[in-house]
Order: C-alpha cells, then sequence, then structure tokens
C-alpha cells in the first residue's frame, strides 16, 4: 500500500485484486472467485498444483473444497504489498468442521495477473500445518 498526497491508503491493482479474490472465497461467494480467474489459470500450494478453472475450484484439494470449510468474516489480512501485477499477502483464516477442524490457518499468498488483470498464477509460499 503506498499513501496518496490526501494521506488515504491506496493498493495496486494486483493487491485490490488479490485480497477481493480472499474475501469472495472465504465468504463462500465462489462465483465471484471464478470470475477472478484467467482460463489457465495455475495454483502451486504443498496441497496441490493446478491448472484451468475447473481444477482451480473442483479439484479434490481445490479451493472449494478448502474454501467451504473457512468461518465466513474470519478473513484477516497481516500485510499486503504489490504493484499492477504481482501481489503477496499475508493472511489468515479460520475454519471449522471438516477434516481441518477448528483452526486459525495462516498463509502467505502470491498472485501474477494477466495482461487482461485476472489472475493467471496464484502460489502459496509459506504454510502452516494446523496441529
Amino acid at each position: 500500500m503506498s499513501e496518496s498526497k490526501a494521506g488515504t491508503k491506496t493498493e495496486s491493482r494486483a493487491v485490490a485484486l488479490a485480497t477481493s479474490h480472499l474475501e469472495a472465497w472465504s465468504n463462500h461467494d465462489l462465483d465471484t472467485v471464478r470470475g477472478n480467474l484467467a482460463s489457465d489459470v495455475q495454483f502451486y500450494s504443498p496441497a496441490a498444483n493446478l491448472v484451468g478453472i475447473d481444477e482451480y475450484m473442483d479439484a479434490p484439494r481445490g479451493l472449494t473444497q478448502f474454501a467451504k470449510q473457512v468461518v465466513p468474516g474470519s478473513l484477516r489480512v497481516i500485510a499486503a504489498m504489490g504493484d499492477e501485477r504481482n501481489a503477496l499477502i499475508m493472511y489468515e483464516v479460520s475454519t471449522e468442521g471438516g477434516p481441518i477442524g477448528s483452526k486459525v490457518f495462516p498463509s502467505a499468498q502470491t498472485w501474477l495477473l494477466d495482461d487482461n488483470g485476472k489472475i493467471k498464477v496464484e502460489r502459496i509460499v509459506s504454510y502452516a500445518v494446523p496441529r
């Protein structure tokens, strides 16, 4: 984030999209999530490497399986930085039920946008296994 001349916070395009993407899936708005993705989106995490919107959303280790365990409204952004095409965000969400159980789930992720402002590459760069 940077400060404008008026002293208000402004976000880069990539940080704004990545933040709204996190807000959407953590609040179970999966239609919005799908609309943020490039058709050839690539997702990399310790749990899975997925390519394409359908795998990203619906694979056994895809976003839908994780997001449905997240408590809506639990997203807490810790830090965010980026430019027009790249974002890095540290955040945490709370989960309940499912295989994960009731946990605080911390993460740091990067996003790369394509020329159309859609998410081209999403990568979890740090991950803490809930105990």
